[in-house]
C-alpha cells in the first residue's frame, strides 16, 4: 500500500464527510494485535494487508458507494474483524482454510477474499470474490489488497466528484 493510497482514503474521507456520509475508519492496529490475528486464522497476511492494518485497521464505506464497502480489519471481536469473519465463514460455510475475508461486497453475501495458498515472491496475495449464497469462489478480483483498496476508493473519490443533479 503506497502514501498515495494513504492519501486518496484520506481525500475520500474529508469528500464523504462533506456529502454527509460516513467513511468509518477503525484507526490503527498494533503489531501485536496482528500478530495474534494472524496466530488466530493460523496464516501470515500479506505485506499490504499488514500496513492497511496498522494504518488504518478496517475502513467502512456507504455500501452504494464501492463494490466493496467494508475493509474487514482487526476491531476486536466486531462484526467487521477479519478474524470473525473469516472463523465464521470457515464454520458456516466451509470456506477453504487459505481464504481470509477482507472485504464485503455490495451485493449480498459476496466476500473478498485474499487467498494465501497463491502468495507470490513479494509476499502478496490476490483477492477473489467468494459467493456465499453459491457456496464457491467467483474470480480473481485483484492482485493484491492494496491494488483493491486504491481501485475501489478511487472509484469512489471520482464518483463524489461528479456534480449531483
Amino acid at each position: 500500500m503506497t502514501s498515495e493510497t494513504i492519501e486518496l482514503v484520506e481525500r475520500v474521507r474529508r469528500r464523504l464527510r462533506e456529502h454527509e456520509n460516513p467513511c468509518e475508519i477503525a484507526g490503527p492496529v498494533s503489531e501485536s494485535a496482528i500478530n495474534a490475528a494472524e496466530e488466530a486464522l493460523g496464516v501470515t497476511f500479506p505485506p499490504s494487508y499488514r500496513t492497511f492494518l496498522r494504518t488504518f485497521g478496517g475502513i467502512a464505506i456507504p455500501a452504494h458507494l464501492g463494490i466493496v464497502h467494508d475493509f474487514v480489519g482487526v476491531t476486536n471481536g466486531e462484526s467487521s474483524d477479519v478474524v470473525k469473519r473469516t472463523l465464521e465463514a470457515r464454520a458456516e460455510r466451509k470456506l477453504n482454510e487459505n481464504l481470509i475475508v477482507v472485504g464485503m461486497g455490495a451485493g449480498y453475501q459476496e466476500w473478498f477474499c485474499l487467498d494465501v495458498s497463491r502468495t507470490g515472491p513479494d509476499g502478496e496475495a490476490p483477492v477473489l470474490m467468494y459467493d456465499a449464497r453459491d457456496n464457491a469462489l467467483d474470480q480473481q478480483f485483484y492482485d493484491d489488497f492494496g491494488q483493491m483498496l486504491e481501485e475501489v476508493m478511487g472509484f469512489v473519490a471520482d464518483s463524489l466528484e461528479q456534480p449531483l443533479d
